[in-house]
């Protein structure tokens, strides 16, 4: 396996986030049914509404399975129009149909941003390090209650502290880590957790997420250990891909790329107000 992305293989990613979005989107509309949260499939895109303003709430796999019509794009916009949403947000694949990609162009879609995929071919990843002494990774009980509240703690707290979860991610954390096929894990130093991840595998890809370090922590080796476990805890899984989201030249880019992570392709965020 030379890590080569190619078309096909671009496909596959983009086909597995879609349906952990869509996992997310239903553990929520089952544990919250007056949310709204709901999926609509159109033109062999998954379009997620999972909260207003949600991080979720927008179009996966847009022009990758076929041409998409203009009245494709109606019905996902009269989607996001129900929902109450003001806009409409498309992660855009380098590798979707120039048909849809013209299509947005004429419905007037603008970039606001770029998002990056991550991948690791499971094979060359490199050896696990010896972890630091203190630290121990363990994976979540998700029969405990206090564990499962913990790791979402956790989470919160590395990535957001001292402001609190943005609204973009309200009820992310606490579904995240329940998906089928998915492992939480905490780091410990000493007595005391330190820092959060998790890694979903479904078929042959991982999906590596959720990694935070409490601040206090930054820095004791945490992270790395917890990398290493979503490895070997992919590979038990049968996962010959890794993948992972980062934005553009990012601590976390940064953290993937220096255990064998690269840049496979980049997408463009496209919006269009309502």
């Amino acid at each position: 396996m030379d890590g080569f992305v190619d078309q096909a293989l671009a496909r596959r990613f983009e086909s597995f986030e879609a349906r952990t979005a869509a996992d997310l989107t239903a553990l929520r509309a089952k544990e919250h049914p007056g949310s709204g949260a709901e999926t609509l499939e159109r033109a062999g895109a998954t379009c997620a509404w999972f909260a207003p303003e949600s991080v979720l709430s927008h179009v996966f796999g847009f022009g990758l399975a076929g041409p998409t019509r203009p009245a494709d794009l109606d019905a996902i916009e009269d989607f996001y129009r129900g929902k109450g949403d003001h806009r409409v947000q498309v992660e855009l694949s380098p590798h979707a149909r120039r048909d849809a990609l013209a299509l947005l162009r004429d419905r007037g879609y603008g970039i606001t941003g770029f998002e990056q995929l991550l991948v690791l071919a499971l094979e060359q990843a490199p050896a696990p390090q010896a972890p630091r002494p203190g630290v121990v990774v363990r994976r979540v009980d998700q029969g405990d209650e206090a564990a499962r509240a913990l790791w979402v703690r956790v989470a919160g707290e590395g990535f957001f502290a001292p402001d609190g979860v943005p609204l973009a991610l309200a009820g992310v954390f606490e579904l995240s880590h329940r998906m089928p096929g998915t492992t939480a894990l905490l780091a410990w130093v000493g007595d005391e957790p330190a820092a959060a991840a998790a890694v979903c595998v479904q078929e042959d890809i991982a999906g590596f997420f959720g990694a935070a370090t409490l601040q206090r922590f930054r820095g004791a080796g945490a992270h790395s250990a917890l990398l290493d476990a979503r490895v070997a805890i992919a590979l038990e899984g049968g996962a010959r891909w890794a993948t992972a989201g980062a934005l553009p030249g990012s601590q976390s880019q940064h953290n993937m790329e220096r255990r064998g992570f690269r840049v496979a392709y980049t997408r463009p965020v496209m919006v269009r107000a309502l």
